[in-house]
Parts: structure tokens; sequence; C-alpha cells
């Protein structure tokens, strides 16, 4: 009997060892912002290698490939893909204009971006990671753009005239082709994030007439055929910020990331997605924590302290989305992303 248990313990063993090793998610940043460097690491910070000069880092979901902007001298602003794991890159697309928006479909095979010239209305073009082969979505003023859960589809929000406060709907479009649904009529809808479970959180523009700076940002809710619409936050915006901006859902839709944002002012910001009820991760405004990713397991904000301005002394951290203490990845960190 004794023999019989010992020979299952090491079959056990064995299969164990024979398991692969899990699989180590990406982090990019960039650092010397006034002469940026894109830099990959693991998620940890460890193990830092160079990728190019550029700005504005996003790596892929799987992980695999970092995507940067490139500035020429006097030409357009170019996009820049390199595989995260060491190689030659190469220029996916020129005219690379808002890099701030980017989105990967959740395959990684599939980039959304806005293409243009430096004034103007701009393109929301879908990028064949492999081939570079470019499609037109639709043509406007956007405002952010985000993927189906299944990458089948993508919202956008799209205004037909340049302006401030943006004029602004929400769209549903499939992204092999075909007819725009409007999700929105009110002209005053922006910045969609598609969620897990269906749900699209996106930013509704308030009190435009009654405030003096310009309307208030709140979350809203709606499913993806821009029914069922609900109010989620009620936040208290002074005359000179903006309010929230949606970040990032995790894997379960049970925790939704924010950025409080407007005039030198910008901190992430926790929001329940049944309750609305938020919650700030560190005390400081101005020079406090800007969150830019969350853990597809909602357990980690990750984004940089030292403020939003391009200083030398900034710092990429992680912190628990419950709350606690930032943990510092790389020190002089700036613009991080990670497949966590």
């Amino acid at each position: 009997m004794l023999k019989s248990r010992l020979t299952v313990a090491l079959v056990a063993v064995a299969a164990l060892l024979a398991l692969p090793a899990a699989a180590q998610a990406t982090l990019t940043y960039m650092r010397n912002p006034f002469h940026p460097v894109v830099y990959v690491s693991k998620d940890n910070g460890k193990g830092a290698r160079k990728v190019a000069a550029g700005r504005n880092p996003k790596v892929s979901p799987d992980g695999e490939l970092v995507v940067y902007l490139a500035e020429t001298n006097g030409q357009l602003p170019v996009m820049k893909i390199a595989p995260a794991g060491g190689g030659a890159g190469k220029t996916l697309m020129s005219g690379w204009q808002e890099s701030f928006y980017l989105e990967f479909s959740p395959d990684s095979t599939t980039i959304a971006a806005l293409r243009g010239g430096e004034l103007g209305a701009r393109k929301l073009v879908l990028i064949d990671v492999a081939t570079g082969a470019q499609r037109v979505l639709a043509g406007g003023y956007f405002s952010g753009f985000s993927f189906s859960p299944d990458g089948t589809e993508i919202v956008y929000a799209k205004a037909s005239k340049e302006g401030y406060p943006p004029k602004c709907d929400v769209y549903r479009a499939n992204v092999s082709g075909g007819k725009s649904v409007a999700l929105t009529h009110d002209h005053a809808s922006l910045n969609p994030l598609w969620g897990p479970t269906g749900q699209i959180v996106f930013v509704k523009l308030l009190g435009a007439k009654q405030r003096k700076y310009g309307p208030e940002n709140d979350l809203f809710l709606m499913n993806s055929s821009g029914s069922q619409v609900k109010r989620l936050t009620h936040t208290q915006v002074d005359p000179l910020v903006q309010g929230l901006i949606p970040t990032a859902w995790s894997a379960s839709g049970k925790q939704l990331l924010a950025e409080f944002g407007g005039q030198d002012t910008s901190y992430a910001v926790t929001v329940n997605p049944k309750t609305g009820a938020e919650r700030t991760l560190t005390k400081e405004r101005e020079s406090g924590f800007v969150g830019t990713a969350l853990s597809a397991d909602g357990k980690y904000v990750l984004g940089m302290v030292g403020g939003y301005e391009p200083t030398p002394n900034h710092a990429v951290v992680k912190i628990p989305y419950a709350g606690g203490q930032p943990k510092v990845l790389v020190k002089n960190g700036f613009e991080p992303d990670w497949s966590l």
C-alpha cells in the first residue's frame, strides 16, 4: 500500500513539473519625456529592454506586441509596432492622430486608431496587425471607441463637426463592414467602453448651458442596442474640471476604473458598476496617481505617480483596486500599459 501511494505521489509531482510555467505579462512604458524612449519589461518591472524612440506605448492583450508613436521631423506622426520579445519593428500607419485613442481587438489581431492630417476630420481605421492593411470604418470628429468582448463589433463616439463641447453620439458597427447604428441621439455622449457582460459605459455631458466653463462628465450605462440607459455616477464636478472618463473594465465586469480630469487635474477613481459608488486611490490630485490600466482579474490598477506633466520625477506603480500603498515597478517611468 505504501509503495502504491508513493508511486501516485511521484506521478503527481512529475505531472506538475511537466506543466509549462505561467506566462509573464508584458509591461511597457516611456522614459525621458523630452526625448522619449519606449521600453518593455516583465509586469513586475524587471528585465527592462529598450524598444525604440517613441511615446504613448500600448501593449497587445496577448503581451506579444507593442505599438507606439514615432514622430518624424516635418512629417505626420507614425504608428510603429514591434515584438515585445525583441526584434525589428515596422511602420503600420502614417498620419496617426490622437494617439491616446488606440484599441486592440481582444484577440490582438486588429487595431482601431484615428488617421488624418494635422487639422480637420479624422478617419476611424481598422488595421490588420499581420498585413498592415487598413480599412476605413467612419469619418468625422471622434471621442473614443471600444471593441465588443468578442471583437466582432466596435462602438465609437463621433461628431460631424468640430466644436466644444463636442456634439457626439455613440454608434455601433460590425468590424467586417456594413452600416453603423446610432445608439444615442442627444449629441452629448462620448468615450464608450464596452464591458465584458455586454454593458457599455459612456460619458454624458451635463449642464452645458448652466456651467460657465463647459459641461461636466458623468458616467452612464446602456446595453449594446442603446436601450436600458441608466445614470451610474453623480460626481461633484467643480467649475474648472470636467469629471470622469472610463478607463478599463475587469474581465468579470465587477470592477470599473475611471479617470477624473480637468484643468491641472488627473487622478484615478474606482467606480462600482452596480451602485456608482466612487473611491479615489490616493489623496493627492495634481501630483497624484494617474491610472492607465486595470488587471484582468480586477485586483490591481496600473498607473504613474508624479502627476500628468512630463517631468523626470515619475514612477510607474501599481495599487490594489481595493486600496493600499503604491508599489513602484519602474522609477522615472511614464505612460505605462500592461497585458496583465
